[in-house]
């Protein structure tokens, strides 16, 4: 039992020793906030409070919910209006020539796709509108997804492609966008152009000209000397178009070099024995389904052999 001190009643000597307490207590646990009448700490989970009628100190707890904290995202920039463009200005394709109707051109490997993203209410159309005089080429749309692809072939018609005529085509080609709502239709339009590479075929036979030579030599001429050079030509690209000389019916009096086609004396000659001399050379190319020797090309060479006194 505390007696009361100086006249202060024994209570109220209490509940000041008990706010001194709490004082001290609080200031230790961080909390500066002064307790006096009527203030309150937040943060805490209750409030206290000094009743200064009778000096008691009453502590109210109350329940409360703190809010969330949230995180807001900064909103980022909105996504770019839709544009109605093809990726590239130009594409590459090749297509072989004597190619049947038909047929696609196809891109190099790694190529980036020919077309145009679209939504799913735009109906899209390629169309060739310069480039293509002769009507070689046709231009068409596959859609795959959100892409349009655009496919370039060749007409059905009876034209053939021969590269050796043109090797090589630029193809303006337009897209057109439809978009319909209601009564109402919008269309969209773009543009690209693609280069087509016509690629050779062995579909040409080296020809002689002229197709008969003649020559005189002397009897007493050196082994391995030049004394004729034939010459053929050919249009196709590569191995296509390299040639390569032989002579038709086997002999050990000349020879004939197989790429430039100079013909040279490899035994000697003997007017008494022959004065004249018939060769038939051949020139075939070097690609793939070249014509056999009997359908090549072919030259006729006549040597005739002076005679040394």
């Amino acid at each position: 039992m505390i007696p009361g001190v100086g006249g202060v009643p024994r209570a109220r000597l209490l509940a000041l020793l008990l706010l001194a307490l709490v004082e001290v207590i609080a200031r230790a646990l961080g909390d500066p906030a002064p307790y006096i009448a009527g203030s309150s700490s937040t943060g805490s989970t209750g409030s206290r409070r000094v009743d200064a009628v009778g000096g008691a100190l009453s502590t109210t707890s109350n329940d409360v919910t703190s809010e969330p904290v949230r995180h807001q995202r900064s909103a980022g920039t909105a996504p770019p209006p839709y544009s109605f463009h093809f990726a590239h200005a130009v594409y590459n394709v090749s297509i072989p020539e004597n190619s049947i109707i038909k047929t696609y051109a196809v891109q190099p490997p790694n190529e980036p796709r020919m077309g145009l993203h679209v939504t799913p209410d735009l109906e899209v159309r390629y169309k060739i509108v310069a480039g293509d005089k002769d009507r070689f080429f046709k231009a068409e749309e596959r859609a795959v997804g959100d892409f349009v692809f655009l496919a370039i072939r060749l007409r059905t018609n009876n034209i053939v492609l021969n590269r050796e005529k043109g090797d090589s085509y630029r193809l303006e080609v337009k897209a057109t966008g439809t978009r319909r709502e209601g009564k109402s239709r919008t269309t969209l339009e773009a543009d690209t152009f693609i280069d087509v590479r016509v690629l050779d075929a062995n579909d040409l036979s080296p020809l002689f000209y002229p197709t008969e030579y003649s020559v005189a030599i002397t009897e007493d001429t050196p082994l391995h000397k030049s004394i004729l050079h034939v010459v053929a030509e050919d249009a196709d690209l590569g191995l296509n178009g390299e040639i390569y000389y032989s002579i038709l019916d086997e002999t050990e009096q000349f020879a004939v070099h197989p790429t430039t086609g100079v013909i040279t004396l490899t035994r000697p000659l003997r007017f008494a024995e022959r004065a004249l001399h018939e060769l038939t050379v051949v020139a075939n190319d070097r690609g793939i389904g070249s014509t056999s020797r009997n359908q090549a090309s072919k030259a006729r060479v006549k040597i005739k052999v002076l005679q040394v006194s």
